[in-house]
């Protein structure tokens, strides 16, 4: 197991370098309010997803081992195209995402369906190494295409639009799609209805805790955007939306470990040993996360405006107020996934609506006000009440955590035997990579 979370880790360490990458592109090239934009399109894009995976998306993860193929892949694709229909009229007439590029988001949404399914399938196999291979496909894609079409732009002296990094990501994601239907071609079994109506009624009963769970924690995440474009303005949003990403880069360790941590306990039957397993992975992640954190507060913001452009500057305060927060979500995606694993979605779902509350509270109460200080204090305001959100959330899948499983208080604190894991999983890895060289 170890080898798949190094081998997940550093996938997403190279994934996460790249699409830093397309960011400082897209800051330089389209300044904090095109950053805003895009962030309120691909916001937009990640509600109708989450919207398409309450008959699929991570409860295939858990069924995948369990049921017939064939009869998760239709009732997935099904649902997904009725449910991405459904909310972009949503979307289209709450006005939640700008107009103008209401069909960039159309033909977003579909290929995005597809890939996420097909990707729920490989982890449901723990096919760890093939998911990994089209995750760093896709963001290498993404790079590659924003690149041509900048260097296109300039050597053709037109004027960059949103629509490239738009059309870049529909091809970053088409391409991979497509080598997905290979993969899904040679596993899927023979057509078969017989009982697709329970699965289907199964499917949505744990899509539905799971799903809830994900769309209130969407909205913990990012619901200040809406707040900030209507309060602040969409220049705003965009140095908000900098600050956001380059503090979830923290999440990189915690989201290669819950990969691996979800699909092992889906396939375990021991409740012993999924208990050490999450506590242990739960203290190597919080031990990596603070000290990512540190790493971050020491960053000079006049690095963020040298690297990003001079408006990104303001993007720090917004770092600062945002770290406390990321580090509780480090910690609770390990206790999320655990739960997922044994399908009890639920207590995911009171924990994010737990943080979906404290945000829509705070974020209506108190950025209002914080606006009329000034924009730096309005954006600070709003990652406090972030952090205040996740905090909340943490403490909600701790308390039941204890509850359901009974850990001693001496469990939660880092051993001997926590630090020799830590260091023998990177040792085992140099060893992997050293033999891989010899050959």
């Amino acid at each position: 197991m170890t080898d798949k979370i190094l081998s997940t880790l550093f996938t997403k360490i190279f994934a996460t370098f790249i699409m830093l990458l397309v960011v400082i592109l897209n800051t330089n090239t389209f300044g904090a309010e095109g950053t805003g934009t895009i962030a309120l399109v691909i916001l937009g894009l990640a509600l109708l997803q989450v919207l398409a995976n309450f008959c699929g998306g991570t409860t295939l993860v858990y069924l995948t081992p369990q049921k017939k193929l064939f009869q998760l892949l239709f009732l997935s694709y099904t649902w997904a195209l009725f449910s991405n229909a459904a909310g972009l009229v949503v979307l289209y007439l709450l006005d939640l995402v700008p107009k103008e590029y209401m069909i960039y988001l159309i033909i977003m949404t579909l290929v995005d369906s597809v890939y996420s399914i097909h990707t729920c399938v490989m982890q449901g196999k723990e096919d760890i190494r093939t998911f990994n291979i089209f995750q760093l496909t896709q963001a290498t894609l993404l790079l590659i295409f924003m690149g041509v079409a900048l260097l296109t732009c300039r050597l053709t002296h037109l004027t960059p639009d949103i629509r490239i990094y738009l059309c870049a990501y529909i091809l970053s994601y088409l391409l991979p799609t497509i080598g997905t239907c290979f993969y899904i071609g040679k596993r899927v079994d023979h057509p078969d209805f017989e009982n697709i109506g329970p699965l289907f009624k199964e499917m949505f009963k744990l899509g539905f805790w799971n799903q809830l769970a994900n769309l209130t924690q969407l909205l913990t995440y990012r619901l200040n955007y809406y707040f900030i474009e209507n309060f602040i303005g969409r220049e705003s949003v965009g140095i908000y939306e900098l600050g956001t990403r380059i503090s979830e880069a923290i999440w990189i360790l915690p989201r290669s470990i819950s990969v691996v941590q979800y699909a092992r306990i889906s396939n375990s039957t021991d409740d012993e040993y999924d208990k050490k397993l999450t506590l242990g992975l739960l203290k190597i992640v919080f031990m990596f996360a603070l000290l990512a954190v540190i790493c971050l507060l020491l960053l000079p913001a006049s690095v963020l405006g040298w690297i990003f452009g001079p408006e990104f500057v303001l993007s720090k305060p917004v770092i600062c107020s945002l770290l406390p927060g990321i580090l509780c979500l480090s910690c609770t995606s390990i206790l999320t996934h655990h739960f997922s694993g044994h399908g009890k979605y639920w207590v995911n779902a009171v924990s994010s609506v737990t943080g979906l509350t404290v945000t829509a509270v705070l974020g209506l109460t108190l950025i209002p006000r914080a606006t009329e200080v000034g924009t730096l204090h309005a954006l600070q305001t709003a990652g406090w009440i972030s952090s205040c959100a996740y905090g909340s959330s943490l403490l909600i899948s701790l308390i039941v955590f204890i509850i359901m499983f009974h850990p001693h208080a001496n469990e939660f604190l880092i051993s001997r035997e926590d630090r020799l894991l830590f260091k023998s999983i990177i040792i085992e890895k140099i060893k992997n990579i050293k033999q891989k060289k010899s050959k």
